[in-house]
């Protein structure tokens, strides 16, 4: 799996959204749609304005992290490459 998504660019993509923070994406995203209440509430997408926000959780490595791995939250536009700095937690 990790030749084919290495194969496609997503992890050149991934890397490319840290926000400055150097981490490894050890995982393939996995995105649900945030509830609507809250989804609402936010206004949607700040760039595009699309009402769908997807929550995004991925494994990460990161030095800082108490265990150096962990899980990263984020929110995302699923219709632009808008996304919100990833929150890391390590695992319990």
């Amino acid at each position: 799996m990790k030749d084919f998504i290495d194969w496609c660019g997503y992890a050149d993509f991934i890397r490319g959204n840290e926000h400055g923070l150097d981490s490894d994406v050890t995982s393939i995203p996995i995105a649900s749609p945030m509830p609507k209440e809250v989804a609402d509430e936010g206004g949607g997408c700040p760039n595009c304005k699309c009402k769908e926000i997807m929550l995004i959780k991925v494994e990460v490595e990161q030095q800082l992290l108490k265990g150096k791995k962990g899980t990263g939250t984020y929110v995302g536009c699923p219709a632009c490459p808008w996304a919100s700095p990833m929150m890391m937690v390590p695992r319990g």
